[in-house]
This record gives C-alpha cells, structure tokens and sequence, in this order.
C-alpha cells in the first residue's frame, strides 16, 4: 500500500512538473522578449506605419525604421528605440504625437497597439537576426523580375548538333543544354524496360506478359502503346492519387474522432473521370473553385467543388470562430499551393519575409472565400430554374413569415433544451445568440458560425409532443395547421447534393485583417505584385444566392495571362515521369524554391500546353515520346558526368524512380490475378488517422495525419524499382 502511495505521489508531482513546465513554455512564446512578440505586433506596426517614410529608399528626418542598427542608430534626434527604457525610446513618444508625429497627418496609434511596443522595448527589443523590413506596399522592381513572375516566354527551340537523337522539341532543349555542358545523353533504354515503364507511368500497373511480347516484336508502336494506354480507364485511376494528394483527400475528418465522410468518394471519382476525359484543365481549375456558380444545373459541377471540403474538422470545438476562420484560411492556403505553387501562408501575420507577397494579399485572397458555406443539401438546377424556385419560396416565406416567426418562439428553444449529440448549452452567450436567431434574422457571418455550431448537435422535432405542455403543443398545432394553408405557395423540392459548397448568401461577410485594431475591410483581390486594384466581380442575379468572388478567383487562376498556372501543372506532370520537376520544389516557385533547370523549355511546355486546350494527355504524350524519358537509367563512369552534374538536372540519362505505396499494392493485385476481384488503392477508404497498414508502410500519405498538402517527394518513397 505504501508503494502504491508513493507510486501516485509521482505521478502527481510528475503530472504538476509538467503543467509547471507546459505553462511555463506558453508563457514564454507570448513573452515580450519572444521573436514571437516581435512578428505579432512589432513588425506589423513597422511595415505598416513606419517603414514607408524610414525605410531603405527614403529616410525622413535621417531615421531608418527597417533593422536593429538603423532603430538603435536612430535619426537626427536620437536612437529611437532604447532597450529596457521606455521613456527615452522616442518611437513611443512620436507614436503617441507627445513631441513628433508619426505617422504624420494621421491620428495616434491606438494605445492598445503602443503598449504591446511598450512591452517589447521594456523587455529589451528582441529583434531576430538578419531581419530588414520592407513598407506594407513596397514592391520593387528586383521583386517584380524572379523568373515565375514574368509573362510566359514563347521560346524558340534551339538548334543542336546530334539532331539524329531528337524526337521531339523537348529534346531539343535538353541536349541544347547538354552539349553547352560538353555532354551527351544516354544510350535508348530497351524496349523490354519502356513496355514497364510506360506502363507504370501512364497507369500506375506492370504490363501483362502479352503486353510485352506484342511490344517487343513490334506489333505496337510506341506512339501506339502510349496512346491505347492514356485511353484507358486506369490513367485516370493512377493520375488522380497525384491530385488527390495534392488536394488533402481523404475519407474521415481528422482529429481524435476522425469521423467518416461518407459523401467524399463522389469527388474522388469526379477527378477520376475528369482525367479519364481529358477534361481542359482550365474548366478543371474552374469546376473545382465556382462550379455551382458557373454551372449549378451540372451535377458533376457540385460535386467539384468538393475540393473546398477537405479540411480537417474538429466535430466538438466550442471555439467556433477559430476553427472557422482556420477553415477559411485553409482555403486560402491550399488553392494558392495546388495552383499556383505560392505559399501565402507566411503572410497571414505579416509581409512575407523573401516573396514579394503582402499581408494584406493574404486576405486580398482570403476574401474571395468569406463568403464560403459548406452545405449538405446544395439544389441541382441550373440558373433559370433556380431562380423561378427562389422567387416562388420568396413568395411563401412573407406570406407565412409570421405563423413561422410564432413556432419558432414555440419549438426551437424546447429542441436546442433536449439537443444530442454535443449539446446547445456550453457554447458562449455571443455563439449561443447566433445560434437562437432565426436564419432569415442572422447576418451573413453569424449564418456562417451558428451553420458550423449546429453540427454539434441534433434536434428531434418528433418528441416535441412530450416536451410541450398541454396548452402550448394545442396552439403549435394550430399554428402547423394554418401553415399548411399555403402550402400551394410553396414550390416543390429541387434534387439536392451532400458534402458540397457555395455561398451563404449573395453578401459576403468583411474580411479583417487580424490583429488590425482599425478594422478595416478588405476586398477580394489578387496579389498586388500582379494587379493592385480590387478584383473586378460580376455579381450574379440575387436568386442565385451567391457572390461571384469565388468565380473571379478561378478565372484569374486559369487564365492563360497567369505566369503561374501553366507552369505549375507543366512542372507537377514532369516531376510525375521524371522523379524531379524542371523546378524541383513543384510547390514553391518563390525565392526559397529553386530555379528552372530548363526555364525555356518549362515556358515552352507550358504554351503547348494552353494552345492544346490545356490538355493533360497531349502534355503526357510529348513527354512520353520524347527521346529525353525513353533514356537508359544506369549510371555511366563519366568523371566529368559527376563533377558536372552529379544531380542529374541536365537529364543525361533517365532517373531510375521506386513504385509507390499504391503501385505496389496494385501490383500485386495485378500479378496474383486478384485485381479484377478487388478496387484499385485508389478506391481504398483513406482515414487521416488509421491509414492502411501496407500503403502506410511505403509513406502513403504522411501529410494528411498533419494537414499538408506539399508532395514534392511523397511519390518516389516505395521500395521496388519502376526501372532496372
């Protein structure tokens, strides 16, 4: 019994050392002495205030405000910060208009904002090392010229010496580049290893031995091969795991609970049959981002927009606002990663730090999605129907607005009593009132919240005979009978789709920027770099219910003027056959990513690409038929090969690359005669939290467990060689 007593004094000491710890960790992140301090609220107030006057181009009264030295120098009056002394930091006393005015012309900086300053220069005015600030709205010119911001290049395809060797044009880039390195690509692979390789490549499958025998006897052409396969049902079925990945995809919702999505695999099989019809991949960018808006009548359409539902959701977080607004920026985040390799996350709390990405482009692009509303019962109809129906439910709802108005007082606080599930009751008052209000009585942004609160819980409308007194169930009843009155008013119920997305109303909520004290709205736009001004919305008939904000950001993505789009999706396909992409960080073509290895033939590619109707198989089929990926992939003893280009990026031979999880998985379906028995991996349920044990053991999908969405070398983690 002692034993056992000391044993649970331990713990508890144990458990107490822990929360002391934990504790004190929370607190030192959200110390005024943390770098943490300094990004939240000391850079901000800088960039936006200050930086524009006292900055690198312009030094008003000889004050630069943008490193630690020129702050401790100071201007012609003094340091402007002094470390641990507050009231001879003269920053504090211009900020607060006591002897200079700064910003001038402008009211003082409010207190709240000025006493977190305060903190950090009493706290010794940490400032991380190397750190230059540049102004809100300071773009320049050296921003404006890395390379992915320029217009596409229309290249003309370079001469070569070894002209026998070419294939096709991207040969031609390639050995131009070769032979200006004094190097030659390598010997054809056999035609035994393209049978495999193409194969794996275009359906994710080995060939069966028929396939190869008839190949090598050359009863198919290459061309031929290539072709009948990317005709195939399974090229869909294989070119969709690499966009689903990209899209965080699963089945389940994440977190502890990880509950199923039972409506998901819809949109795994619209990618699926999107691919299998090489669907333009402007209408696929268009679909995925507006498709009730653009077309609301064409079921597959809905189901596209499935791709703004795979966040991650916590089924019981009371903190409704932040789970929403960590929705939204999901959003955000995600489709500037899938299409545009830029990652705007780092702008979310103040200027990005090496792209010439704003923060305020940060809700610049969040505001299209404000207005965002996942529902579970979307209207399948097009326009002209849609709005007859809203016009005629328009004409009910005012002619029964009061008898509704009558039992909601009645019903809705005796439902929210007996609610199930998570309950009504715990959410704050500020929740809780947004929740009590009629839907037609809440604004945009608390239909929003209550909308995203209401999945806690479940009412049941059947009991409430038993709940009800006498005489208050006798009056719903009349109330019930005298709605059902105008019941001819009523039109009837469109076909609907689960587990999908449009907007909550045809006003979108305000988008802040957070932490701005002015609360300022912002309006939807693109990234200033591209275009300053406030993105131009066609805002669609008010039937309609929604905004056109999401419409205007797809069609800006997939224009054919966007410097970004088509060499995304060029790059991501290269990366597909040749293990790295022509930009071999194939999310990230900012200034921490790396450079094209070929950025003529990547502007070349990605020109064919748009004058071929954005069409993935053609893209697939130029490359595939080039001489570049039909090359041997052993290694040669070349002493000038390895201290040339050791990596490989000049492409003098092929990369040898590992199967994936899945296609060794379908492999073995495949080889052991089962695969007509049993779905493909792809069609395989995907938990974010209890993935599948054999995919899990070859690296599927890691990302989901944490809700990335960068898979620039998930692909290349099997064990088995594509290639020998």
């Amino acid at each position: 019994m002692h034993q056992n007593r000391r044993q649970s004094q331990r713990i508890v000491l144990f458990a107490c050392s822990c929360l002391i710890v934990g504790r004190a960790t929370a607190v030192l992140a959200d110390s005024p002495s943390s770098a943490d301090w300094f990004e939240q609220h000391v850079r901000p107030l800088l960039t936006s205030k200050c930086v524009e006057c006292h900055g690198a181009t312009k030094q008003e009264s000889g004050l630069r405000l943008d490193s630690w030295e020129a702050v401790a120098l100071g201007g012609d009056s003094g340091p402007a910060v002094v470390p641990h002394n507050v009231d001879q930091s003269l920053l504090i006393s211009a900020l607060r208009h006591v002897d200079l005015e700064m910003p001038p012309d402008e009211p003082a900086v409010a207190d709240d904002v000025i006493r977190k300053l305060e903190d950090w220069i009493q706290a010794g005015a940490v400032w991380p090392n190397g750190v230059v600030l540049k102004a809100a709205n300071a773009i320049s010119p050296q921003d404006r010229n890395w390379w992915a911001y320029q217009p596409l290049q229309d290249s003309s395809v370079p001469a070569v010496e070894t002209l026998e060797w070419c294939q096709n044009e991207i040969d031609h880039f390639v050995l131009a580049r070769l032979e200006a390195a004094q190097l030659a690509p390598s010997a054809p692979a056999d035609r035994r290893t393209l049978a495999r390789r193409i194969h794996y490549a275009i359906t994710g499958l080995p060939p069966t031995p028929d396939d190869v025998a008839d190949f090598l006897v050359g009863q198919e052409s290459l061309a031929d091969l290539v072709d009948r396969l990317l005709d195939s049902p399974a090229y869909g079925e294989h070119q969709a795991r690499f966009w689903l990945d990209l899209v965080r995809y699963a089945d389940s919702d994440g977190y502890r609970a990880d509950a199923d999505r039972p409506h998901a695999h819809l949109y795994r099989d619209y990618v699926i049959r999107s691919f299998n019809a090489d669907k333009p991949y402007d209408q696929f960018i268009c679909e995925q981002l507006a498709g009730d808006e653009l077309d609301p009548g064409n079921r597959d359409a809905l189901i596209a927009t499935m791709f703004l539902r795979h966040w991650i959701y916590e089924y019981n977080q009371r903190d409704v606002e932040t789970q929403w607004h960590e929705i939204l920026s999901d959003l955000t985040e995600t489709t500037a990663d899938v299409f545009l390799a830029t990652g705007l996350k780092c702008a979310k709390c103040h200027n990005h730090k090496f792209d010439p990405l704003l923060q305020t482009d940060y809700y610049r692009f969040k505001a299209f999605f404000a207005p965002f509303m996942p529902v579970e019962a979307l209207p399948v109809a097009d326009a002209a129907t849609k709005i007859s129906h809203f016009q005629q439910q328009q004409k009910w709802e005012q002619a029964t607005d009061a008898i509704r108005k009558e039992l909601h007082a009645i019903e809705y606080p005796v439902l929210l009593k007996h609610a199930t599930g998570e309950g009504a009751e715990r959410f704050i008052p500020k929740i809780r009132a947004m929740i009590d209000k009629r839907i037609s009585e809440r604004t945009a942004y608390e239909h929003q919240i209550a909308d995203l609160a209401s999945r806690q819980f479940k009412t049941d409308p059947q009991k409430l005979p038993e709940w009800l007194d006498e005489a208050t169930e006798s009056r719903r009843q009349t109330l019930l009978a005298e709605l059902a009155k105008f019941d001819s008013l009523k039109p009837e119920p469109l076909p609907t789709l689960a587990f999908v997305a449009t907007d909550v109303g045809s006003t979108a909520p305000a988008t802040y920027i957070e932490g701005d004290t002015s609360q300022t709205p912002i309006e939807p736009g693109f990234p200033e770099l591209f275009d300053p001004a406030p993105a131009q919305i066609v805002a669609p008939p008010i039937e309609l219910q929604t905004t056109g904000r999401r419409t205007a950001l797809a069609q800006w993505i997939a224009s054919s003027d966007n410097p970004l789009t088509g060499r995304v999706i060029v790059n991501r396909i290269w990366q597909q056959h040749f293990g790295t992409g022509i930009v071999a960080t194939t999310s990230d073509f900012g200034h921490l990513g790396e450079v094209p290895s070929h950025p003529a033939l990547l502007d070349w590619l990605a020109k064919r690409f748009m004058e071929d109707g954005w069409s993935l198989k053609q893209l697939h089929r130029r490359i595939l038929l080039s001489a570049t990926w039909q090359q041997a992939s052993l290694d040669r003893q070349d002493d000038r090969l390895a201290e040339v280009d050791p990596s490989n990026r000049l492409l003098w031979k092929m990369a040898a690359r590992r199967l994936s999880g899945e296609e060794i998985m379908d492999t073995m379906l495949s080889i052991s005669g089962e695969l007509d028995e049993q779905k493909r991996s792809v069609y395989r349920t995907v938990k974010r939290n209890k993935l599948d044990p054999l995919l899990d053991g070859f690296d599927f999908q890691i990302e989901f467990a944490v809700g990335a969405s960068d898979t620039d070398h998930h692909r290349n983690s099997g064990i088995v060689s594509a290639d020998y």
